[in-house]
């Protein structure tokens, strides 16, 4: 009797841990998070979050994250084998939805005008230039994401501007000083969330020649570079923000920039690096787009 109970609950276990990976590594978790991060930048900006906003992010994420994952196979096979075997084992359903993911993006967008469109076809074409190997030969390299310190300057850039124009475009609004402030705050958490998976891997990326700023300058020296990019960025941004984004939007900020500092000293002081990376990280805006969500309630509330 005692020996059914514990095969039960093993097996409930079991498939607690499947449907777990399975959404993570499909990226379905990253989408969600990116509609956290997407209510956060439409109330720093002001703009009205709609239900359309939350779901181009949605797509967008979704698709460029599988799309990449297709395209990182051999360093996956590597560095990640529990990704890598969810993601070999759905890659045709996987691929078929990032493709049918970022033609709904796109077809919602062109209904919003021709700005919108563009803004949506920037993580695409970023996507194919940091994955695909389209750089001529005589470069010395294929794919921007093999060039040091260029792929982290590529994901960042291409989801700051994203986070930051996309809610303004389908919100019917204009960039304004706020965008600016929305920009580098996505910009600095994007590039922090890239290189904390390059301190886990840099073990398998040396080991591949895959020369990432971990490799290059080391952990120590990555963790006093990402301190010192997000405390400037949040001196930056709460100093010259502060006529610029109302005060609980700069709670939500500094928020952010701690939440960003705590995984910054936690990486390779523990051994779930996993967890810190995949979920804790990644899934930040989660947190933060609650937070948004309950500040802008109050804040609403009060004006």
């Amino acid at each position: 009797s005692w020996n059914f109970v514990t095969d039960i609950r093993s097996s409930v276990f079991s498939k607690i841990r499947d449907y777990g990976e399975f959404l993570l590594y499909s990226s379905l978790f990253l989408g969600s998070a990116a509609i956290g991060m997407a209510y956060t930048s439409c109330f720093i900006q002001g703009v009205s979050c709609t239900i359309h906003i939350g779901l181009v992010m949605f797509l967008i994420v979704f698709s460029v994250y599988n799309m990449n994952r297709k395209t990182d196979e051999a360093e996956d096979a590597l560095n990640h084998e529990r990704r890598f075997r969810i993601t070999k084992k759905f890659e045709r359903h996987l691929f078929i939805s990032a493709l049918g993911a970022y033609i709904i993006a796109l077809a919602i967008a062109a209904f919003h005008g021709i700005a919108a469109f563009c803004v949506v076809m920037i993580p695409l074409i970023s996507g194919i230039f940091y994955s695909v190997p389209i750089l001529p030969q005589r470069c010395g390299y294929r794919r921007l994401k093999e060039i040091p310190v260029m792929k982290n300057l590529v994901v960042s850039s291409s989801w700051g501007l994203a986070f930051t124009l996309v809610p303004v475009y389908l919100g019917a609004s204009s960039p304004n000083g706020a965008s600016i402030i929305v920009f580098l705050f996505i910009f600095c958490w994007t590039f922090v969330a890239s290189v904390l998976p390059d301190i886990r891997d840099r073990s398998g990326d040396s080991a591949t020649g895959v020369a990432t700023i971990p490799v290059l300058i080391g952990v120590s020296r990555s963790r006093g570079l990402l301190t010192v990019i997000n405390v400037s960025a949040g001196i930056i941004i709460l100093t010259r923000g502060s006529t610029i984004i109302p005060f609980p939007a700069q709670v939500i900020v500094l928020a952010s920039l701690v939440y960003s500092q705590v995984c910054i000293i936690s990486i390779d002081r523990t051994s779930r690096n996993d967890l810190l990376c995949d979920i804790i990280s990644d899934g930040q805006f989660l947190t933060i787009g609650g937070l948004s969500l309950m500040v802008s309630s109050v804040y609403y509330l009060h004006t």
